[in-house]
């Protein structure tokens, strides 16, 4: 009798005679893919980041973990665009002193992972968010560190004191000084990564550190609620990431824009090609604060 396909787990190991109540010929057919030796995956999970690192794992050892990138996918927390390929193979530790986990779509790697360091999320053993930010730091440009730790803060992920004893855990790490750096900067009000990029530049460009996700409200009424504000300087930046909006939109936009402006606050709009012109867009936001000369 054939079980339940919904009571198959998304991979599991395969041996001659089969699995999970399933006949070797059985397991060999449409409903499952192979994407390693002896393991065999729910067709409809390929692709997925929690079916894909569950065929990665079930491969390996029983106390295997998914980390780093693959960890970060799962938690589902800001990479930057050449991160998030979902072909891309998946990070697996094991304990130190074990072979490293070699098999067809996986990165295997051999870490020292204390058990607070490890949680399940479904069947799967994951780094923590803390630890997943600490392990993906070598990877990223730095204000992406502080994306990933703004969304681990701003979404009760992990706590400020997590992330201040995992940079104190890892001391000799790579990507530690990052880390280090980043905390300082860290604010759990940013609600975007490309905020938090934004943010970053101009603080590392001399301008003092913004009110995020301000509710602007002038005599007693409620305007919106912009991004970065300076208050004293009545300055408002905003991050435009939207590649395309639709006409009711736009105009929602400019009729925000027009409130904020005539409420006596002047408002800039950056957008992804600003933050690649550092320079210029530190100066524009220092003549609007006054700090230019």
């Amino acid at each position: 009798m054939r079980p339940d396909q919904q009571s198959v787990p998304p991979a599991f190991r395969v041996t001659a005679e089969g699995a999970l109540g399933l006949t070797r010929s059985q397991t060999r057919g449409a409903s499952f893919a192979a994407p390693s030796r002896g393991v065999r995956q729910r067709r409809e999970t390929v692709g997925s980041i929690e079916g894909d690192a569950a065929a990665a794992v079930v491969g390996c050892r029983p106390d295997a973990v998914v980390t780093d990138v693959a960890a970060a996918r799962i938690w589902d927390l800001p990479l930057p665009l050449w991160l998030q390929d979902p072909s891309d193979a998946i990070s697996v530790a094991v304990p130190a002193g074990n072979a490293r986990p070699k098999r067809a779509g996986v990165r295997g790697r051999r870490l020292d992972l204390p058990s607070f360091h490890v949680v399940d999320v479904g069947s799967l053993r994951v780094t923590t968010p803390a630890r997943t930010w600490l392990d993906c730091a070598p990877l990223l440009p730095f204000g992406d560190i502080v994306a990933m730790g703004d969304a681990i803060l701003h979404r009760r992920l992990g706590s400020t004191g997590e992330l201040n004893h995992l940079s104190q855990w890892g001391f000799r790490r790579r990507g530690i000084v990052g880390i280090r750096l980043a905390l300082p900067l860290l604010d759990a009000r940013s609600e975007s990564p490309g905020e938090s990029r934004a943010r970053v530049l101009l603080i590392r460009g001399g301008i003092p550190a913004p009110v995020c996700n301000y509710n602007v409200v002038e005599r007693g009424r409620w305007i919106a609620r912009v991004d970065m504000a300076w208050i004293e300087q009545r300055v408002i930046v905003e991050y435009d990431g939207a590649v395309h909006l639709d006409e009711r939109q736009r105009r929602r936009d400019a009729e925000r824009l027009n409130h904020l402006q005539g409420a006596g606050w002047r408002v800039i709009v950056l957008t992804a090609d600003d933050l690649r012109r550092p320079d210029s867009t530190v100066q524009m936001v220092k003549l609007a604060l006054g700090l230019a000369r």
